[in-house]
């Protein structure tokens, strides 16, 4: 960080300024301008002036970091925003989730860091994982069997979020609407090209596979919820009658 002089002020600033909270905040800064990955101590410490040894004091390592960072991020954030005490309980993780998807959106490294998060202080980021329990158990869920749906959502969300989050390349000009409709011309002309008797329902579902693949992944976001919601009443409903799926059934 070096003004029109060239002096480099965090280096300047040097061992007096280096704290827990500077060190976070600046790996928030590198992370949020070039991506998590970009943020390592070794860089950490040329931008302090310092060693890497002298950020052990700070941090214990970059897992330790991360975790910091998580807990920085997440603060504040507020799934239960608008829930009402007359609410159902599928109405109730409805918005929860779109409160999360919201949220996350606004805090670009919410997700990577929730996903590098190793469980070791955030409470944060327990908060949205305590609030998904209280409403499975209260729909009746057994505490386990709550516990495996909400593994199941988390992965479901994270890879849906994270196709949201890719877009397009930095820098990169939006494809117009006569470029968008090349594409997907060329997306359906591969299909069509496939041997039918190998790949029948791809050749036949051509065109819609190709305007739904380049199709803003935000536009099936109600179905996703829809999938998840429909697919926890039917486990519920499930979980009471007593009835488990044989395995290997088709």
């Amino acid at each position: 960080m070096k003004d029109e002089n060239g002096t480099d002020h965090l280096q300047a600033r040097g061992r007096p300024g280096l704290t827990r909270e500077a060190v976070v905040a600046r790996a928030l800064e590198i992370g949020t301008a070039d991506g998590l990955e970009a943020v390592s101590l070794r860089r950490l410490a040329r931008d302090f002036g310092v060693t890497s040894m002298a950020l052990y004091r700070h941090v214990r390592d970059k897992q330790d970091l991360l975790n910091a960072m998580t807990e920085v991020v997440l603060e504040g954030m507020d799934a239960p925003a608008g829930v009402r005490p007359e609410m159902t309980w599928t109405e109730r993780i409805r918005l929860e989730i779109d409160n999360y998807k919201e949220q996350i959106d606004a805090r670009p490294l919410a997700l990577p860091l929730s996903i590098a998060y190793n469980a070791e202080g955030p409470p944060s980021f327990w908060r949205v994982l305590e609030r998904l329990l209280a409403i499975l158990l209260d729909a009746g869920f057994g505490r386990r069997e709550a516990i495996v749906l909400i593994r199941m959502i988390s992965n479901l969300l994270a890879g849906y979020l994270l196709l949201l989050q890719q877009g397009a390349p930095s820098g990169a000009t939006p494809f117009d609407a006569h470029q968008l409709d090349l594409l997907r011309r060329r997306f359906a002309l591969s299909q069509l090209s496939l041997p039918r008797d190998e790949f029948p329902n791809l050749v036949e579902s051509a065109e819609d596979t190709a305007e739904v693949w380049l199709t803003d992944p935000n536009a099936w976001w109600g179905n996703t919820v829809d999938l998840i919601t429909f697919g926890l009443e039917r486990m519920l409903e499930r979980s009471r009658d007593g009835s488990r799926p044989q395995r290997g059934a088709s």
